[in-house]
């Protein structure tokens, strides 16, 4: 009997829970053998000694934000802390299962993505280019993803998207409400609800769903509300409050000017990473606010005027790629450009639907590779400032605008492929 044969007699339902099976195997060999055999295993700069002293101090019965100050909020501190309880005081141990920890939320994010491909198209062959397409995105940024709790609040994320697609409306923003008790970033998916619930004419989730949100925000924040207000406030003001960050946007001109006419520009450490000092250098970051919050707006109207009068389905398609370009504005707007924000579109970005979708995957693969080939193997060039390697990340930063271009103003066919039904 063929193989062919042999999955025809597999009953349907069945089928895309083998092919993200086949996935998530595939993952486990990436994360535990080529991660951690391979050139991809690179700990020359990470986090997780940062993660491990917050959560040694959990531990030992300190209270963050009263009596120990984090930039982290309250959901990823308790991420940070699972790893610590399991593994015991060694810090190698705490490395081995952070990145266990890291691995089950790819897994959670794969079967998530199982039930969006169904949502989107009902098609297994559609899935398992979805899978493939993330999991290639894995390699593509290496190990970071295993070094960084930003894979956890990508799954938070596309939990939420995933829950409202499929109807459930109240699940997708409590999930909100957590993501913004891990990281902020989740709050930029509401508009895109509210807009989506607008237009479906569902008036009194307008209401309910933000009050959601506002409930589960305030169950996880009131503990600390009460213990250490300041403390807590702390942690969202120290992102507000950060400098000009080398890696981005907003620094690439200064550092191309830098090596093209000899423009002044000096690298000094704050608030945990690299920042550029220059005459410029503040009203850059001071505008960068303003300019990334005008274009998330004119983002939502787009979005907005192409869901007027259009089929559900094509709704539905939207909610996703319009997450995927709220989340990439704010990462190509924001005064800070850490590698590891790519990580937050790894598992959207494959489920945007639409005839521009193989343009669409090829400029973010582009990003992706750009961002690895800069870090962490070549970072300590760009902090020396290196021409090249500057080159390299104002042209990644470039890309990531070319992508938000592409998947902005696609023109829509008049039939789309037909959307499979929800999972229930």
């Amino acid at each position: 009997m063929s193989l062919a044969e042999r999955t025809q007699k597999i009953p349907q339902r069945y089928r895309p829970w083998l092919v993200a099976l086949a996935f998530i195997i595939l993952q486990a060999f990436i994360w535990f053998v080529l991660f951690e055999v391979l050139w991809y295993k690179d700990r020359s700069i990470t986090d997780t000694p940062e993660y491990y002293d917050y959560a040694s101090r959990m531990v030992r019965g300190m209270v963050p934000y009263r009596d120990f100050a984090s930039e982290y909020p309250p959901v990823a501190m308790v991420i940070f802390w699972i790893p610590r309880v399991i593994s015991g005081p060694g810090y190698d141990a705490f490395v081995r299962w952070f990145e266990v920890e890291m691995y089950l939320a790819s897994c959670g994010i794969i079967a998530l993505m199982t039930v969006a491909a169904n949502r989107l198209w009902g098609s297994v062959r559609k899935l398992a280019g979805a899978l493939g397409a993330y999991t290639f995105l894995i390699l593509a940024l290496g190990s970071l993803v295993e070094s960084r709790f930003d894979l956890a609040a990508a799954f938070i994320i596309l939990a939420s998207v995933v829950s409202f697609i499929t109807d459930r409306y109240l699940l997708a923003w409590l999930l909100l409400g957590v993501g913004l008790m891990t990281k902020l970033v989740p709050a930029l998916l509401a508009p895109v609800f509210l807009i989506a619930h607008f237009r479906r004419r569902q008036f009194w989730e307008l209401l309910k769903g933000p009050a959601a949100m506002l409930v589960a925000t305030l169950v996880i924040a009131a503990p600390f509300i009460f213990s250490a207000p300041a403390g807590l406030a702390g942690a969202f003001l120290y992102h507000v409050e950060r400098p000009l960050q080398l890696e981005s946007s907003w620094a690439s001109p200064l550092l191309l000017a830098s090596k093209l006419v000899g423009y002044p520009v000096h690298i000094m450490n704050a608030y945990g990473s690299h920042n550029v000092y220059s005459t410029l250098s503040n009203a850059m970051a001071d505008i960068s606010a303003p300019v990334t919050i005008l274009l998330l707006l004119a983002g939502y109207w787009i979005f907005f005027r192409r869901s007027r009068g259009g089929a559900d389905n094509d709704l539905v398609a939207d909610v996703v790629r319009f997450s995927s370009v709220a989340i990439g504005i704010f990462i190509l707007g924001g005064k800070v450009f850490s590698p590891q924000f790519i990580i937050w579109l790894l598992p959207l970005v494959p489920l945007v639907k639409g005839p521009d979708r193989p343009v669409t995957l090829g400029f973010f693969a582009a990003v992706v590779v750009l961002t690895q080939i800069e870090f962490p193997f070549n970072y300590w060039r760009l902090y020396s400032l290196e021409g090249g390697i500057i080159a390299e990340v104002a042209l990644r930063n470039a890309m990531l605008a070319v992508f938000l271009g592409v998947i902005l103003f696609y023109r829509r066919r008049e039939a789309l492929e037909p959307a499979g039904p929800a999972l229930r």
